[in-house]
């Protein structure tokens, strides 16, 4: 046999070796077949027998190279040459070339096609456990949980110990383009008039009140926690009940030394940075709001801290010369409005559907008034009617619509849901998946093992967590709760995160 830049040249027949075009260039893949039939006048090969399995092969066309190799790949010739040649896995049958020369010897046309190997190990893919592996999988993933959530706690101890740290960490949220203030962005809110009405009472209800109060706004991102909070916060029929109004954006990260020079910063002129214990500071808050009612804003409480933590912060205004404060915490997270709440909360849907088309013309046209073109307000109704009352959807759609006012661009929005897009920050969508990043790994599997299914496709609510833990994705941990009662837990949650919508059958 001969070797020509990696391609050899091939006897066909030692009988008729003198009668074939035995100058022929074929991949080594022919090194693993018989040749038992040719075409008229030994023109070339038309049947091969694999030399491990004894299949006969159809090797007549210009595929005949692709038609051995593929066979040498299925898993019955796989299974056998396994079986009969333990070697082969490591000897010729593992490489496969593909051709690097090929056609007539006269013509010395040649094609270079590259060359690669395709390794087959028949034991190694028989012997794989999926199970085990994905068990390996998983217990490496608790092992790095593990030790993230041990960083991200010693961080927290670090921050709230460290004058510096704190001032750094600060200096970092000022930035953050989800940092929101006490000023309305919008002159108008639309609809929440009923909502405004029942704190505009529990303020007054609660001013002779000893201690705090502490009102809980939750809800799904983008329903309007926060505008709710700075209507009240701004509305001048409450201007007379408080001595002081401190507003306070919380975020992910529950740092105490931020939180309290923030506080102190609404109500003293006074600079406290050169006092970085966290007790001095407190005594100084308290000093000032002392024997005064104060109204504090908590916008974007995500963290459920212990007791010890939560009652040292609001410790200030707790004290024993405390009268009638209120605290005004939003949160997306039910849990958190049940353990830290002192009074019902206020459960904020979507808006209703007139406030809501007023909201959505505003957001699409910039006038709630618009009416010129019938046929984008039809389409604008289907398409306001699939944001189900979220203000900031509408606001995200609102930007992609005011681009070109055609029913062209709008029909292609309504179709393709532009808006679900991740690409548009601070959009609907960058604000669901900060409520899925905060979730627990495992809870973050259901949710991810949910997009294999088609869209809007509906679940039933004990199918959904009996497939769940079947996946093995709920995890009873050291609950004594069922496995059923656990996953029940778990879709619970992914509804009051609006990362599933509760639909009645």
């Amino acid at each position: 046999m001969l070797e020509t830049d990696g391609a050899q040249q091939v006897e066909i027949s030692r009988q008729n070796a003198d009668n074939v075009q035995s100058s022929r260039l074929r991949s080594q893949v022919w090194n693993q077949f018989e040749i038992i039939a040719f075409l008229e006048q030994n023109r070339g090969p038309t049947r091969a027998r694999c030399k491990h399995c004894q299949t006969e092969l159809m090797c007549e066309t210009k595929k005949g190279t692709s038609v051995l190799r593929n066979h040498l790949k299925s898993k019955a010739c796989n299974h056998k040459r396994g079986a009969t040649d333990p070697s082969s896995r490591t000897a010729d049958a593992t490489t496969i070339p593909r051709p690097v020369a090929a056609g007539n010897s006269s013509s010395r046309k040649r094609m270079r096609t590259g060359q690669e190997s395709t390794h087959i190990a028949a034991g190694d893919l028989n012997g794989w456990n999926k199970e085990a592996f994905s068990e390996r999988i998983q217990d490496i993933t608790s092992q790095l949980q593990g030790k993230r959530d041990a960083i991200t706690w010693l961080l927290k101890i670090l921050g709230s110990e460290s004058g510096v740290a704190s001032s750094n960490h600060f200096q970092r949220t000022i930035s953050d383009p989800r940092r929101r203030t006490s000023s309305l962005v919008q002159g108008k809110v639309y609809g929440r008039s009923q909502e405004r009405g029942s704190i505009r009472t529990l303020i007054k209800e609660h001013k002779s009140t000893a201690g705090v109060t502490i009102l809980p706004i939750v809800g799904i991102g983008g329903v309007g926690k926060t505008a709710l909070a700075q209507l009240v916060y701004n509305d001048l029929a409450l201007e007379s009940q408080f001595d002081h109004k401190i507003w306070i954006w919380v975020s992910k990260d529950f740092d105490e030394m931020r939180l309290t020079r923030e506080m102190l910063d609404c109500v003293s002129q006074e600079t406290c940075d050169g006092i970085c214990s966290f007790t001095k500071l407190q005594e100084v808050l308290e000093g000032h709001i002392k024997s005064k009612r104060v109204l504090l804003v908590l916008d974007d409480v995500w963290e459920d801290m212990d007791d010890g933590r939560w009652n040292k912060l609001l410790a200030p205004f707790n004290s024993g010369s405390a009268n009638g404060n209120m605290i005004i915490m939003t949160t997306r997270k039910p849990s958190i409005a049940q353990t830290r709440g002192t009074i019902g909360a206020i459960n904020l849907d979507g808006l209703k559907s007139d406030d809501f088309w007023l909201f959505f013309k505003a957001c699409a046209f910039g006038d709630e008034n618009y009416e010129e073109q019938a046929s984008l307000s039809d389409l604008g109704q289907k398409i306001a009617q699939k944001l189900i009352g979220n203000p900031l959807a509408s606001q995200t759609v609102g930007a992609l619509l005011k681009n070109h006012l055609t029913v062209d661009h709008w029909s292609n929005i309504l179709k393709t849901e532009a808006w679900k897009s991740l690409n548009h920050t601070g959009g609907i969508m960058a604000s669901l998946k900060l409520s899925y990043d905060e979730l627990p790994y495992h809870v973050q599997l259901c949710c991810s093992y949910c997009s294999i299914f088609p869209y809007n496709y509906g679940f039933n609510a004990e199918e959904l967590v009996r497939l769940w833990i079947s996946q093995g994705f709920v995890k009873r941990g050291h609950s004594s709760k069922s496995l059923e009662e656990i996953g029940r837990c778990y879709l619970t949650d992914l509804v009051n995160l609006g990362l599933f919508e509760l639909v009645q059958s």
